[in-house]
């Protein structure tokens, strides 16, 4: 049974995801208040892993709660702190719980987080682990070749970072298995571009949907902290400038942002926008509706 957003993709809709992280505790009632702030104007919502090695409830657990109130859940798998077994089994578990799409990444390390002295594990890197979970749903079988009884279903993902990286990382990752991409967050359009026309001369956009990266920026602290803390972030002083220089830094943030989905919508090849925020998920709305994403379209029927 494919998700709504394979068939959103496949139908050829423009598709915005969002991103929200899973509480640190045990209640639901969070989860839900994001994810309804953020129903209406996306087709699915990415559930982070960990994010900065911090320990949070799982991205299958806050996965399910979204799959039970009718919101699509997209969850992140990382490989820095499960080994190949465990992560077999949160793929099966997500299966049965509804968790339809899962997004494959290396994840970050546990020195950088709230347990520096955990032990990283990386028993698989996310090349491995697209093909694993590829083995999983289409060979019915655990990577060890041990059959399975009934293979899940899911769509699956990984990430690419074009401020960094050449498209010919993002073809190993399809050749491996990912059928979407979601990037890193983009802010220099130029570097992106560029990127989109390697892609694009190796046929990659027809091989794999992509989902293009944007991040809302709150704060002009948030540029620079970006800028200067996070690896693989292009930054560009223009950007720094303009959030410096505003009168009410949100509204520049969401109209930044806005711009920026509407310039990576009009690059050939990018089948949709990723809108991210750093615990602003109420500020994703705002920039879905001043880039003209609103209403979203309904999914396609689902064919069985």
């Amino acid at each position: 049974m494919h998700s709504n957003l394979q068939r959103r993709l496949a139908s050829g809709q423009v598709v915005v995801t969002g991103e929200m992280a899973p509480p640190k505790g045990a209640g639901r009632a969070k989860i839900e208040q994001l994810a309804e702030n953020l129903r209406d104007c996306t087709d699915a919502i990415n559930l982070t892993d960990n994010q900065r090695g911090i320990a949070r409830m799982s991205a299958l657990g806050a996965g399910a709660v979204l799959a039970q109130i009718g919101i699509e859940p997209i969850m992140q798998m990382t490989c820095q702190h499960r080994n190949r077994v465990a992560l077999q089994a949160d793929a099966l578990s997500a299966s049965v719980l509804g968790v339809r799409n899962i997004l494959c990444m290396t994840g970050d390390h546990p020195r950088i987080g709230d347990h520096p002295d955990a032990k990283n594990v990386l028993d698989l890197n996310s090349f491995q682990l697209i093909r694993t979970m590829r083995k999983l749903r289409d060979e019915s079988a655990f990577q060890s070749g041990t059959a399975l009884k009934d293979a899940p279903s899911y769509f699956l993902g990984a990430v690419a970072n074009p401020n960094i990286e050449r498209a010919a990382r993002l073809e190993k990752k399809i050749e491996s298995g990912a059928e979407f991409i979601q990037t890193q967050l983009i802010f220099d359009t130029a570097r992106f571009r560029q990127w989109m026309a390697d892609v694009r001369a190796a046929g990659l956009h027809q091989q794999a949907y992509i989902l293009a990266g944007v991040m809302i920026l709150r704060r002009p602290r948030s540029a620079l902290y970006l800028r200067d803390h996070l690896p693989g972030t292009l930054m560009p002083d223009d950007v720094i400038d303009r959030m410096q220089r505003a009168e009410d830094s949100e509204q520049e943030g969401i109209q930044l942002a806005a711009e920026l989905v509407q310039d990576m919508l009009g690059v050939e090849g990018v089948a949709g926008v990723h809108i991210m925020s750093v615990d602003w998920t109420r500020a994703i709305p705002q920039v879905c509706e001043q880039a003209g994403l609103l209403p979203r379209p309904k999914p396609p029927a689902a064919v069985y």
